[in-house]
């Protein structure tokens, strides 16, 4: 099998999962109790002194429901939703009074400034951390129980931990975010406008890392006590080589398996960016998916789980090439040599 034959196969079996996964989403919306067209209509209907019968709540509820094509027989909305994604139409948030592809926009905008440095700033120092550890027996008594308790903390009891004692106790950061604080760094950039963002993104961005730093440091300390034990290092050893060249050698092995297991971080770690938003009010996907559920807006809640699950896939899909591209083993197997 050619390299090309192997990116198209697992292109084709992401998109199989892709479709799945939407799928079910698509399913329990749908099939999730409550009333969103109700809903939808009571909300438009809060205004202070003003009465409605229940004829006119009638029609405008089937109004609503007429808005979001749940009049069509079901396999009709789920074709409709289709093909209406396929031409990059999401719908229109009834929360937010604004067309969802719109809205995403800006929720992935502020979501990727936080989640990616977090990643390759977790995964860079978390393997340099874990490998060092390896190495040395003094340091690793050390580190070791420090990568055991951040691995085992949520991710919300972090971010409540910082947001009081670093936000409120001692406040050096805010322990609630504006969206302002985050919008101002691209519209007005300057030196109280970087200070505010600061401000605003340390402790989101060090609950996500530091976390993240414990795993993927156990994970790699692992691996390198595993392949510095190995026959070759051994060899390498009764060869003379250097102790820092055996490490190098065991690095090139070890570092391999994480590479594959970024794919797989990848989803947690969104998953864990959408609860510390919660936690810092951070105006991201984690408090448009919390407005979203509690006012039963449709097509918002679809379209943040269609974006992030094709990210999702997507940062999966090229984990993959690249592990097929660096490690030599899979490589010379997909082209059959």
């Amino acid at each position: 099998m050619s390299v090309k034959s192997y990116i198209l196969k697992r292109g084709a079996t992401y998109l199989v999962v892709f479709v799945i996964a939407i799928t079910i989403v698509w399913l329990l919306i749908r099939f999730a109790p409550g009333d969103p067209a109700l809903t939808n209509v009571m909300r438009s209907m809060m205004a202070p002194g003003v009465r409605y019968t229940e004829e006119q709540i009638e029609e405008y509820r089937r109004r609503a429901i007429e808005f979001l094509g749940w009049n069509l027989p079901l396999p009709q909305q789920y074709a409709l939703f289709w093909s209406r994604l396929i031409m990059g139409d999401l719908g229109y948030s009834t929360y937010f009074s604004a067309p969802v592809t719109s809205k995403l926009r800006e929720i992935l905008v502020r979501d990727l400034l936080l989640l990616t440095p977090s990643v390759l700033v977790s995964w860079f120092i978390g393997n340099y951390v874990g490998a060092l550890a390896a190495r040395n027996r003094k340091l690793d008594k050390f580190l070791l129980p420090i990568f055991y308790v951040l691995t085992a903390t949520p991710y919300f009891l972090l971010g409540l931990l910082f947001a009081y004692e670093l936000g409120v106790v001692y406040p050096v950061f805010k322990a609630t975010i504006m969206s302002s604080d985050i919008d101002a760094i691209f519209t007005s950039f300057n030196v109280e406008t970087l200070t505010n963002f600061l401000k605003s993104y340390t402790l989101p961005f060090l609950s996500l890392t530091l976390i993240a730093i414990g795993g993927w440091a156990s994970g790699m300390r692992s691996m390198m006590i595993q392949e510095l034990g190995s026959n070759y290092s051994r060899y390498m050893e009764m060869l003379g080589f250097s102790d820092r060249k055996i490490a190098e050698y065991a690095f090139r092995y070890a570092i391999n398996p994480q590479i594959s297991g970024l794919g797989i971080q990848l989803g947690t770690i969104i998953v864990a960016g959408i609860v510390v938003s919660s936690v810092f009010n951070y105006p991201g996907a984690g408090i448009a998916l919390i407005y979203a559920i509690n006012f039963r807006d449709v097509f918002l809640i679809q379209g943040i789980i269609v974006a992030y699950t094709l990210m999702v896939i997507v940062a999966n899909f090229i984990v993959d090439i690249l592990y097929a591209m660096l490690d030599p083993r899979i490589r010379l197997g997909i082209s059959g040599v």
